[in-house]
């Protein structure tokens, strides 16, 4: 409690121009520091994106369902991996005694989780939503631009022969990126921390409403993709698929929990979408961390297309979600990041 009251009085001093004013009063503390430190962001996005989906639910008659234990062992450590890191930090704070960061921490978990269940319900309502599906269009498409699409071919192949487990590389390619941006912006700078972290909560957000909007299976339902692990994977989320289109909301209600995680949604590219995050805040902030993710990043989306998740048109759609996130992203801290530097000014002048 002691270091909260610290938190809060060091928000007394905000200087205009060149002016300090007097000390805020207790409700003014109060509310300056709901709205520049607390995770107001965090909890705030997570709570209207479960308002929409509880919405969606209503309207459309739709059950909500959480993942059992099936679906944690097909996820594999994907989804683990932010939790993982947070819990990792939580642990070091709650040893140093930063409460405060503490706190945050456990915020954002919480935050994250909440997106990430809703962000799956979502996917799985997709089909039920907006039955329509553009699969023809999309593939017409990659047949217009059919050298692309061979040259990630090659591209996997040439990876594969080069890299023992190559057809694991998509997935770690990602998750090192992920766990890489966790780590060193909590280190080097915290509120560049809590933007990546909002970012990645937000893509998931826009882009589990994306899903809705022009739906799409995938193109591996046209031809195999060039990597193995990845064609196994495919064929037991389209299993999933059509048993919930043949089961319906019952099927959704009794079985969702198990295929959760194996919902089916091309339109946009999440991997795509969120890994060019990591890679704009790390060449934002960190240029040499950004430097090594753009091979990874270049490769990821080469690979969207090579494993046959996804058409061309979903990479393209995906940067966008992640262009409108960040620039969410920025206007929503931009007045906390101004209060951080009224607070140092002002702590520089006494």
């Amino acid at each position: 409690m002691n270091q909260l009251a610290g938190e809060l009085s060091s928000t007394i001093t905000p200087v205009v121009g060149q002016h300090k004013v007097g000390r805020l009063s207790l409700s003014q503390r109060v509310r300056s520091a709901f709205l520049y430190i607390a995770p107001t962001p965090e909890l705030g996005l997570a709570a209207t994106f479960a308002l929409v989906a509880i919405l969606l639910s209503l309207a459309f008659g739709l059950p909500f369902v959480f993942p059992n234990g099936d679906a944690l062992a097909f996820m594999g450590m994907s989804y683990f991996v932010p939790f993982g890191i947070i819990a990792a930090w939580t642990v070091m704070t709650l040893m140093s005694k930063r409460r405060m960061r503490l706190l945050y921490y456990i915020a954002a978990a919480f935050s994250y989780s909440v997106v990430l269940i809703v962000h799956f319900n979502v996917k799985l309502w997709m089909t039920f939503v907006n039955p329509r599906l553009w699969d023809d269009l999309y593939w017409d498409i990659d047949q217009a631009l059919r050298p692309l699409i061979d040259a990630s071919f090659l591209v996997h192949s040439g990876v594969d022969w080069a890299l023992p487990g190559g057809n694991y590389l998509y997935a770690f390619a990602f998750l090192s990126m992920f766990v890489a941006s966790i780590v060193v912006h909590s280190m080097r700078c915290f509120i560049v921390f809590r933007k990546v972290i909002f970012s990645a909560m937000l893509v998931h957000v826009l882009g589990g409403l994306s899903y809705l909007i022009m739906p799409a299976i995938g193109p591996f339902i046209y031809e195999a993709g060039v990597n193995a692990v990845e064609t196994t994977r495919q064929a037991h989320m389209f299993g999933g698929y059509q048993a919930l289109v043949a089961g319906g909301r019952g099927w959704m209600a009794a079985e969702g929990g198990e295929h959760m995680f194996a919902a089916i949604g091309a339109m946009p590219s999440l991997h795509v979408a969120s890994s060019s995050v990591f890679v704009y805040f790390a060449w934002r902030h960190e240029r040499c961390l950004g430097m090594c993710y753009l091979p990874l990043f270049i490769y990821i989306m080469l690979e969207a297309m090579a494993t046959r998740w996804h058409y061309f048109v979903d990479v393209p759609v995906g940067l966008a979600v992640s262009t409108l996130a960040i620039w969410i992203c920025l206007k929503v801290f931009a007045p906390i990041e101004a209060h951080h530097g009224r607070r140092k000014e002002a702590s520089n002048d006494n």
